[in-house]
């Protein structure tokens, strides 16, 4: 079925409300013989009177006050539609996306459950997560900042591979032994030496963890044969969830799996690695505005 002219309808609906031709002319900036014009029109597509024309006023006829309320409905939701769409759009361009490279083992377990404040907070950016680890090639990867770990060897400020980058300090590393409840009831594990009977969960990348965790309990050059090595953290935490041994794990990563008791400390320590995280971007002479809002963000979350 032919639909109506909209400008016809949008006349129909300001005359039925003022119930005068020449008030409605002025609101809609037409003269009164162009509004007379589009009511004919309507009228003759619907083939009925709108109108009933007395000496002071129109009124509607009975089948105009049924058909107005369904217009009127209709054109609000055609409005609604039309601003969300023009919003959007005025969004789209003027959003601005920023690209971070994050550790696999940082990316899912702690920053993507924080996003949603950073997202609060900064509504007027997007952001793009790739996953990341090692060295840092930022024109390479197209990122505008990473989140990268340095050992106590080297600060951010001598780290050799760092020496074009800005480092921002956002946390240092608290390991946690632990493990499932099911396995430090089995191995009976009480105290540091009960771990030298137990399956040390092994990190591909970090082959002194365990030997710098016992030499804190006093224990020196004790000979580690580990049964499984893993290459990312959060597979040694799995690992150390599914009783597969003891894990060293950094504690802003399990702290969902300590809530829940799937995994305990096997024994309790005050241990901190040497490993420091970092924001990293390009030093250059004007960073760009989302660059310094999301490591001053990130910079406060890890803090917490």
């Amino acid at each position: 079925m032919k639909l109506p002219p909209l400008k016809s309808l949008k006349v129909f609906v300001v005359c039925a409300e003022t119930k005068n031709f020449s008030k409605a002319a002025a609101i809609l900036n037409l003269t009164q013989g162009a509004v007379s014009k589009q009511i004919a029109l309507l009228e003759d597509h619907l083939g009925l009177k709108l109108f009933a024309r007395n000496f002071q006023s129109l009124d509607l006829t009975d089948a105009a006050k049924i058909y107005l309320e369904k217009i009127k409905s209709a054109l609000l939701n055609i409005e609604a539609a039309t601003t969300e769409i023009l919003e959007s759009k005025t969004r789209k361009k003027t959003k601005e996306v920023i690209h971070i490279n994050v550790m696999p083992s940082m990316s899912g377990v702690w920053l993507v459950p924080l996003l949603s404040d950073f997202k609060k907070r900064f509504p007027q950016y997007d952001v793009l997560m790739k996953i990341g680890d090692g060295d840092i090639d930022f024109k390479k990867e197209g990122c505008d900042l990473a989140i990268r770990v340095s050992s106590q060897k080297y600060s951010a400020q001598n780290n050799p591979k760092w020496q074009k980058f800005i480092a921002t300090k956002l946390m240092g590393e608290e390991l946690l032994c632990v493990c499932s409840p099911k396995y430090k009831k089995e191995q009976k594990i009480k105290e540091a030496k009960d771990l030298l009977r137990c399956n040390l969960l092994g990190h591909t990348y970090r082959e002194q963890m365990w030997q710098k965790y016992l030499q804190h309990f006093g224990f020196k050059k004790i000979a580690i044969d580990h049964g499984q090595v893993f290459e990312h953290l959060f597979m040694l935490s799995e690992a150390a969830k599914n009783s597969m041994g003891v894990g060293l794990v950094p504690k802003f990563l399990i702290e969902k799996e300590l809530k829940s008791k799937e995994l305990v400390e096997a024994i309790k320590s005050d241990f901190k690695s040497s490993y420091t995280y970092y924001a990293l971007h390009l030093k250059q002479k004007n960073v760009a505005q989302k660059i310094t809002d999301f490591t001053n963000w990130l910079s406060e979350v890890s803090k917490k």
